[in-house]
């Protein structure tokens, strides 16, 4: 893996996002490419939120100065705050500003790149624009690449969490999670079957646990009976420095857990990072 994506607000650089993308490109010496969503007629955020985030940027703001001119400037001091972030951690970097044909352009740029990261803020902040949340939302089901919505904070990783209801999609996640960063496997490993409406029959989770004993050294099952949505939330409510890999985005499964009612608790408030991959 060396060419890594990192698609965030050009107005609002989250320094949470930039130490999880950090801790990604390390792994395995990746280079870091900033996909910056700008400001245009399709993807436009109000004046209020524009305000706020040229002054959350260190920028005085001016009723007296063209908004425009702001905005500019507020731009281009968080695309030197992400070059100067990625040149202090010795990490590759170039970045690209988009505001034209939003979803075209970075669907382009997963075509030829190992993984997308996501600023959670553009999934499900209420003050950036709807557009930049629509625009996700067809990031994780057509992006020809695996995603991670990275946490709004991050510190270590110290488990993995594989949601496994054994379809080929699953499967083809944990495959890909583990086989593009072969040096976590000394992190405890946490695998989550939840009944639903079919059984993962015996033999397939022993062949499953027999994969993952040749990658990892600390493996857990955890089964569960009820709905596989919200029995994914309720395991990883309280954790902290773990990461959740799911198979296929948009279809039925466990992919589900990322509908409206529960990507909020699961992904931000709780600050996990998601791992989504799909064949």
């Amino acid at each position: 893996m060396k060419k890594v994506l990192f698609l965030s607000d050009a107005f609002k650089l989250n320094s949470g996002a930039i130490d999880f993308a950090a801790y990604i490109c390390n792994l395995r010496h990746s280079s870091l490419t900033g996909l910056f969503l700008g400001d245009s007629e399709s993807n436009h955020r109000p004046e209020p939120v524009l305000r706020e985030n040229i002054i959350c940027s260190g920028i005085p703001y001016s009723d007296d100065r063209p908004l425009a001119e702001q905005k500019l400037e507020c731009i281009q001091k968080n695309l030197a705050r992400f070059e100067y972030a990625c040149d202090t951690r010795e990490i590759p970097q170039e970045h690209i500003l988009i505001v034209d044909h939003p979803l075209e352009r970075i669907l382009l740029e997963c075509r030829y790149a190992d993984l997308l990261l996501i600023d959670p803020e553009l999934a499900f902040s209420e003050k950036v624009s709807g557009i930049s949340g629509q625009i996700v939302h067809h990031l994780l089901k057509d992006a020809e690449c695996p995603v991670i919505v990275m946490p709004d904070h991050f510190e270590k990783l110290d488990e993995i969490v594989f949601a496994y209801d054994g379809s080929a999609s699953s499967v083809f996640a944990i495959k890909q999670f583990t086989n593009t960063f072969p040096r976590l496997g000394d992190r405890k490993v946490s695998v989550i079957t939840a009944h639903d409406d079919k059984l993962v029959p015996l033999v397939e989770k022993l062949k499953m646990k027999s994969w993952l004993e040749q990658h990892y050294s600390l493996i857990t099952f955890h089964s569960f009976e009820g709905d596989s949505r919200s029995e994914i939330v309720k395991f990883v409510l309280g954790k902290k420095n773990i990461i959740v890999i799911m198979g296929a985005f948009g279809h039925h499964g466990w992919q589900e857990v990322f509908s409206t009612s529960h990507a909020e608790p699961l992904v931000r408030y709780i600050s996990k990072a998601l791992f989504l991959s799909h064949r």
